[in-house]
């Protein structure tokens, strides 16, 4: 097969099969491409020159009729796609008059572009080849359920496709097939596999949208090929590692790159950049010499990526209250501790509700105290040395130390600076979620019904002092607001409460005996507690505030100090 440009229809013609090699991505287009994909069928509709769909590369195979495509796939698979949706459609529409049968019609589109003689023209990469084969090649729809993001895209798109035919007249769609089908590509051919891989590699690098799962996957491909003794053997068996991780995906809320990176990071420190060969795996790679041990890497690589993936996935399913609490507060440093702490002990549940227990101290005290300061580079150490539960606790008081003290239990202690309620706040909310099951554990009756932010309807952050004064001081219920209180109370987190959208809504600025009225038939308990706080009767001021203060000073140091 030389260098060509043809049309669609020829490039499909007689008995082509084409293959999505492991190495390659599996199917990633979303509706705004489907949707550019058909609206430039509908706008070369309406010109006289044939549209151009792009470049395919190719390797030839084994005859002259099998193709593994390099690049290109995503657009292939859509044309494939594409192609179901019109038969689809077109079997229940009114087809003028013509020279054959409507199912005749139907059954020649079908063996032009999908399926010829019982052999696909196209088969999806390997993991998600039977879902294809089904789905879109044979228009089997109830075989399967989407297994992996990939199958559920390749349904989405069927399904957006046949919604947008259905709005179309039978003319229209049929001018628009005929567009497809005479629409041109570039075909190139190659026909060494290497080479095929490499070039793969070399579209990676030029700015093709791949995900970092991706790129990692044609790398460690183009090393299979070219130092395995047996590489499609190997790489099948690659192949397969890959299919179970894009399977555990679907059902793992945190997205592939992020687990990729968090793992890598666990095996090194926070040094590590995925997009620098100078600091990823392929540096650790390239430093073997002998291609057996290259190989071996490649398998303990693969099966702990696979391992992480796991463990991540049954994190994320874990019932750890711990592992709730950090998912709230999200701060990314903390999951490489995670999927190391699983690899050092993942049978052991005593010792990862220890670890999660000191990441959230670390993790709340980061967003609380809110400092510009970098968390991974000082985290780099523990995580490199972290081997056991008590370790950690010990390293990370450490980082709470430094003589900067960032995190320190002096930062965490100034809880009464005015600035207190420009802390974001969801960690607010998060405070005072925690400080309302705090106080519940002292009470009898609440004790056993654990408070989540999710119990509340739109919860807020609600000043108890209104933040703008009223001019009735007596009647109103509050202290003047003076230069010092403005600056030093107002915004302190004592004259803070959580609330919901509601019933923030219904007291606004109201006099503070009403707040407190409303407050005390309220089902939390930090808000009926506020009366406990007055000094003077139905007056909230300043010697109120600073009680309150106190209280959750006390509070926060009990619960985020490591003890």
């Amino acid at each position: 097969m030389d260098v060509s440009k043809e049309s669609i229809k020829k490039f499909f013609s007689a008995e082509k099969e084409f293959f999505i090699p492991v190495y390659q991505r599996a199917y990633s287009w979303e509706q705004s491409q489907w949707q550019a994909f058909l609206e430039d069928l509908k706008e070369a509709q309406k010109g006289e020159n044939s549209y151009f769909f792009g470049n395919v590369l190719l390797e030839e195979l084994d005859s002259d009729f099998r193709y593994d495509i390099i690049d290109g796939q995503q657009r292939l698979s859509t044309i494939a796609i594409f192609i179901r949706a019109c038969i689809e459609v077109l079997a229940q529409m009114n087809i003028p008059d013509s020279d054959i049968s409507k199912d005749e019609f139907l059954h020649r589109i079908q063996e032009d572009y999908l399926i010829y003689r019982d052999k696909a023209k196209l088969q999806a990469v390997e993991y998600d080849r039977d879902y294809f084969d089904d789905f879109i090649i044979k228009g089997v729809t109830n075989k399967h359920e989407p297994q992996t993001p990939s199958q559920e895209r390749i349904k989405k798109a069927k399904d957006f496709f046949v919604k947008e035919l259905k709005k179309l007249t039978v003319e229209d769609m049929l001018k628009i097939f005929e567009v497809m089908q005479s629409a041109e590509i570039l075909s190139i051919p190659f026909s060494n596999k290497k080479d095929s891989v490499l070039m793969f590699e070399l579209q990676n690098n030029r700015g093709k949208d791949l995900t970092n799962m991706e790129k990692l996957k044609s790398y460690l491909a183009y090393q299979i090929y070219t130092y395995s003794n047996d590489p499609e053997a190997k790489l099948k068996e690659i192949s397969k590692i890959f299919e179970e991780i894009y399977r555990l995906i679907k059902d793992i809320k945190k997205g592939e790159d992020s687990i990729l990176s968090w793992f890598n990071i666990s095996r090194t420190d926070f040094s590590y950049r995925e997009n620098d060969n100078s600091l990823n795996y392929k540096k650790e790679l390239k430093q073997i010499d002998e291609a057996d041990q290259k190989i071996k890497w490649i398998n303990g690589y693969m099966c702990e990526l696979k391992n992480a993936f796991v463990d991540f996935k049954s994190f994320e399913n874990s019932s750890s209250i711990y592992k709730e609490y950090l998912e709230w507060l999200d701060v990314s440093e903390v999951y490489p501790f995670v999927i190391k702490a699983y690899r050092l002990f993942r049978t052991d549940a005593t010792k990862l509700e220890q670890v999660f227990k000191s990441l959230e101290i670390i993790a709340f005290r980061d967003k609380f105290v809110g400092t510009k300061a970098n968390l991974a580079s000082r985290l780099s150490k523990v995580l490199k040395e972290f081997h056991s539960p008590e370790n950690l606790v010990e390293s990370l008081k450490a980082v709470c130390s430094e003589k900067e003290k960032y995190w320190s239990d002096e930062a965490l202690d100034d809880l009464s600076r005015a600035t207190r309620y420009w802390v974001d706040s969801k960690v607010l909310q998060y405070l005072f979620m925690r400080y309302e099951n705090y106080l519940r554990q002292k009470d009898t009756t609440k004790k056993a019904y654990r408070f989540s932010l999710n119990d509340i309807e739109k919860p807020e952050i609600e000043h108890i002092a209104p933040q703008k004064e009223d001019k009735e001081k007596l009647a109103s219920g509050y202290c003047k607001y003076d230069e010092e209180f403005i600056d030093s109370y107002l915004h302190s987190i004592g004259n803070l409460v959580l609330i919901s959208k509601s019933h923030n809504a219904s007291i606004g600025n109201k006099p503070f005996v009403d707040k407190l009225q409303s407050f005390k038939n309220n089902s939390l308990i930090q808000q009926a507690q506020i009366e406990t706080f007055i000094i003077t009767k139905n007056i909230w001021d300043k010697k109120a505030i600073d009680k309150r203060c106190e209280a959750l000073e006390k509070f926060v140091l009990e619960t985020w100090s490591f003890k």
